[in-house]
């Protein structure tokens, strides 16, 4: 695949993305009680998708993917017929709208992959068969022919198509369909009718207007609005009362003479479509490659090492005089602050907003808990957090699977949650935060939490555990990620064959992060997977032990002090001192040594305070000598991360030796 298919590949779904959110709201206006606003809106919605659809289909052909084209054909059928009032929505067509939606997200990325597609025959029925007239639309054109019988004929004759199209809708729905008939002085028409319009929407839907000058009244211009309203006409007329010889007629009554608009009229397979926007309006910006990002990063940060070292190599000349140091070490400051406001700004580049990822990752939830039968809300936090794409892209099937893996496995059904004394609907909540170097995103569930009992016997079941053996908690929580391991006696749609959580530790540990897991017993239970940085600007400070460099967020240092020797603890403060070579697993210092040792106090999270309780730790960490801060330019180590305990990744100092990043936090713990 090339980079231009790849290209067409990003903007069809991105189209796909806007059309799942466009689906979403369209299934809550489904709930709205105000039936004009419902219409009003869910025609526009209706309209918006339409197009949608319409681009996705165009791009679709252009670079060879039949396969998305005929799905998207096919969608394209069913919402013309919406559109055209022969379809009503209901949930039903919104639930084969989603699915339409869901087969091309997965076609793109099969595509993608360059996997052959399965068979779609299923779908094209169901969208077949949704676009057949249902009982309810087809006892509804009856009426709305009657309705529309009795628009004026010159009226019917000025209309748009597109104006045609949203009147049959307007009438198919049951609104009240009104000519309003008023004229303006031709000196400030513009201002009043602007106003009169204004009022009338609040109300409900201007279709089509159509102004006239009258002979005999040169001076005025004449209206004619043909307007939809499901408020009643009192209402409508104290809307108007600002205005004179505001006149309102309701079409719909027979009493009125009326021309008729003809069969060809109300006929949807002769309707235009809407012509939909370019793909170049649908985004103003550029794509890179992430390999040609990183190779601009670290070039922008070896251009800084360089300068940065030729002005301190300036600044150490002793001919120098005072004002000429001053003005070097001023440009010194105001080039190393911008050239760190450029390497800011160009990881900030590598960025992307985790808001997509976790609504598919909710809507996968809510397909679930519709198949499964179970009604549970789900809560998004953090949307708005911005990770590294790299990251982004390989945890998204993981967040996913522990969405559905809440709902399948953790939230009970609802006579259990009322037997249990909970709310009879379940709540699943994904999180995402940002702490230091590293981000955390969590699952967490209010179901039945993970019981040892059911682990034990399903381990007894399977042949894991001999005899009559039992696991406790911590046992259980370290079980259900062997692959093949599960507690489900039979598979279902959603999981129960042993291979899910072991591919998402797997996928996870792969770039370097780490899942954790707790859970309470009839109260719930928490998926957490922490990330590290992939490249970050952090502000360190440089340290030496047992002759090697390391760096140590200048965020937990509180304070850096000459010591003698290491005395365990502060009588002062009771502050905890640790060795650094006893954390890092090296020789202690020779006895004879005349070195002065140095004391950095350093406060972060205390990791052993579990999932969601975690509490502010000071200890003092003892290390052979403090070489002073530097901002450095922070690199992950990758898939291995993982047996690399206690390290947050590696960073190139000034001089261009290579110095590893701390994570005391976990140091600390591997040592308890």
């Amino acid at each position: 695949m090339d980079q231009t298919q790849r290209e067409f590949l990003v903007e069809i779904e991105e189209l796909v993305e806007q059309i799942f959110a466009d689906l979403d709201e369209l299934r809550d206006l489904q709930a709205d009680g105000r039936a004009t606003r419902k219409q009003r809106l869910g025609r526009q919605l209706i309209d918006r998708i339409f197009r949608r659809v319409h681009s996705v289909k165009g791009s679709a052909a252009s670079c060879g993917l039949e396969v998305v084209s005929h799905i998207a054909h096919e969608f394209e059928n069913l919402l013309a017929e919406i559109r055209g009032g022969q379809v009503l929505v209901g949930n039903s067509v919104v639930d084969t709208c989603e699915s339409a939606t869901e087969a091309l997200s997965e076609s793109l990325s099969l595509a993608a992959s360059g996997v052959v597609e399965p068979s779609r025959r299923a779908l094209f029925e169901r969208l077949q068969a949704a676009t057949s007239k249902t009982g309810e639309a087809a006892a509804s054109q009856g009426d709305t022919k009657a309705v529309l019988r009795n628009v004026p004929f010159e009226i019917w004759e000025s209309l748009t198509e597109p104006e045609r199209q949203r009147l049959v809708s307007v009438v198919g729905e049951g609104s009240p369909l009104f000519v309003v008939a008023t004229n303006f002085d031709t000196g400030n028409f513009d201002v009043r009718f602007f106003r009169l319009k204004e009022k009338l929407t609040e109300l409900g839907e201007v279709i089509s207007t159509a102004p006239a000058v009258d002979d005999q009244h040169p001076d005025r211009i004449n209206f004619r609005i043909l307007y939809a309203s499901a408020v009643n006409l009192q209402d409508i007329e104290a809307a108007g009362v600002d205005f004179s010889e505001v006149v309102f007629k309701e079409i719909s009554d027979p009493a009125r003479e009326s021309g008729s608009p003809g069969a060809d009229g109300i006929s949807a397979g002769t309707r235009k479509p809407a012509s939909p926007p370019s793909l170049a309006s649908l985004s103003n910006f550029v794509r890179i490659d992430l390999d040609k990002l990183d190779r601009l990063i670290s070039s922008t940060h070896e251009l800084l090492r360089t300068t940065s070292n030729a002005l301190e190599l300036a600044l150490s000349e002793q001919q120098l005089t005072k004002r000429a140091r001053r003005e070097l070490q001023k440009l010194d400051a105001q080039i190393r602050s911008r050239f760190l406001g450029v390497e800011d700004k160009l990881i900030n580049l590598r960025m992307v907003s985790l808001g997509l990822m976790l609504q598919r990752a909710v809507r996968a939830g809510k397909a679930a808990a519709r198949l499964a039968g179970k009604e549970i809300d789900f809560e998004i936090v953090g949307g708005d957090l911005r990770l590294d794409k790299l990251f982004a892209d390989a945890i998204a099937n993981p967040i996913t699977h522990l969405v559905r893996n809440a709902v399948d496995h953790g939230i009970e059904n609802n006579e259990e949650r009322v037997q249990a004394g909970k709310k009879r609907r379940g709540t699943v909540r994904i999180e995402a935060v940002s702490e230091g170097s590293q981000s955390r995103l969590s699952v967490v569930d209010d179901g039945r939490g993970i019981d040892p009992l059911l682990v034990s016997q399903a381990a007894l079941r399977l042949g894991i555990l001999p005899g009559n053996s039992t696991l406790d908690i911590e046992g259980s929580l370290r079980l259900i990620f062997r692959p093949g391991f599960t507690t489900l006696t039979s598979a279902s749609d959603v999981s129960g064959r042993g291979v899910g959580l072991d591919v998402v530790e797997t996928a996870v540990e792969y770039v370097g992060g780490e899942l954790r897991v707790s859970s309470k017993p009839g109260e719930g239970t928490t998926f957490e997977v922490l990330l590290p940085v992939t490249f970050g600007l952090v502000a360190t400070n440089v340290v030496v032990s047992a002759g090697n460099r390391y760096c140590i967020p200048a965020a937990q240092t509180l304070g850096i002090d000459a010591i003698d020797v290491i005395d365990g603890s502060s009588a002062a403060n009771q502050l905890r001192q640790v060795s650094l070579r006893d954390l890092l697993g090296q020789p202690e210092e020779t006895e004879d040594s005349t070195n002065q040792l140095h004391l950095i106090t350093c406060q972060f999270t205390d990791e052993q305070g579990g999932i969601g309780n975690q509490e502010s730790k000071c200890v003092g960490i003892v290390v052979d000598r403090v070489e002073g801060p530097q901002e450095v330019l922070v690199r992950s180590l990758g898939r291995h991360a993982g047996r690399w305990y206690g390290i947050a990744g590696a960073a190139e100092l000034k001089d261009g030796t290579i110095a590893l990043v701390l994570d005391l936090p976990r140091l600390l713990v591997g040592l308890e």
